[in-house]
C-alpha cells in the first residue's frame, strides 16, 4: 500500500517537473550579461554549488543544487512546490494551526541535499529529500540526474543500446542483492514476505533512482520501495559493463 501511495506521488511530481523542465529551458536563457538566469534564488556556496532556503511561518525549506544544471534545478524547484501545495499553507485556518500546534518552535520542513559522482564520460547527482510533515517519521525519497559528456541528461535504457534484456537482467541483479541485505539485515534465512515483489518487478520505474560511480552503476532504492519501512534504503552496485 505504501509502495502504491509513494509511486503515484512521484508520477505527479515526475508530470510536475516536466512542466517545469519546459519553463526552465525558458528561464535559463542567457540574459543580456551573458549569464543563465536562475530559477530558485539560491545563494552560492564556498563549495560552488547553490544553496536556497526558505523560512514562513509554519515551514523551512533547505536545498542545496550544483551550478549549471538547470534540469536538476527546475526538478528541485517542482519538488518544493508540491511540498507547499501538500502543506496547502496558504489556506491554513486558525483551528489547523492549533491543532498542529504550529509554530516558530514547530514547523514543516524540506531539506535536499545531494552527492556528485563521476565516470568516465558521466557525471551523476544523488539526492535524498526528506519532507518532515510532523507525523510518526519523516517522509524521504531520491532523486537522480545522469549527465553525458556534452550534458545531455542519460536515461537508463540509453545506458544498453545493445543488451534488449538488460531490463530483466537488472531486475534479477537487484532482486538477489536486496533478498541478501535483506537477509543480513534481519539474521533471517526465510525473509517470505519481507520483500515487496512488485518493487523490484522489470519496470524501469523500479530502478529509476540511479547513478554511475566510476565502472559501477549504482542502484539506490528508497523505503517503502521492496520493504518496510524499518528496513531503510537499499543500495546496490553492479558493473555497468555487466549489462552492456
Amino acid at each position: 500500500m505504501h509502495f502504491k501511495q509513494v509511486g503515484i506521488a512521484v508520477i505527479i511530481l515526475i508530470i510536475f517537473a516536466a512542466g517545469f523542465g519546459l519553463w526552465a529551458s525558458k528561464a535559463t536563457a542567457p540574459g543580456p550579461s551573458g549569464q543563465e538566469q536562475s530559477i530558485l534564488t539560491g545563494s552560492a556556496t564556498p563549495q560552488g554549488d547553490y544553496k536556497y532556503t526558505e523560512e514562513a511561518p509554519y515551514y523551512a525549506i533547505e536545498a542545496r543544487y550544483p551550478a549549471g544544471r538547470p534540469v536538476v534545478e527546475a526538478a528541485l524547484a517542482a519538488s518544493i512546490a508540491q511540498f507547499k501545495e501538500d502543506g496547502n499553507f496558504a489556506n491554513l485556518t486558525a483551528e489547523d494551526i492549533q491543532i498542529q500546534g504550529l509554530g516558530p518552535d514547530r514547523k514543516y520542513a524540506y531539506d535536499a541535499e545531494y552527492k556528485t559522482y563521476n565516470a568516465p564520460g558521466y557525471t551523476s547527482y544523488f539526492y535524498t529529500i526528506y519532507q518532515d510533515t510532523l507525523g510518526a517519521h519523516p517522509n524521504g525519497y531520491f532523486l537522480t540526474f545522469v549527465f553525458d559528456k556534452d550534458g545531455n541528461k542519460v536515461a537508463l535504457g540509453q545506458l544498453f543500446p545493445n543488451n534488449p534484456n538488460w531490463l530483466e537482467e537488472l531486475s534479477l541483479v537487484v532482486s538477489n542483492e536486496v533478498v541478501a541485505q535483506m537477509k543480513q539485515r534481519t539474521g533471517l534465512d526465510d525473509i517470505t514476505g519481507a520483500v515487496f515483489a512488485e518493487g523490484l518487478a522489470t519496470k524501469e520505474e523500479n530502478f529509476q533512482n540511479f547513478v554511475i560511480d566510476g565502472d559501477m552503476l549504482v542502484v539506490e532504492i528508497p523505503p517503502y520501495q521492496v520493504a518496510a519501512y524499518a528496513a531503510g534504503s537499499f543500495e546496490v552496485r553492479t558493473p555497468l559493463k555487466g549489462l552492456q
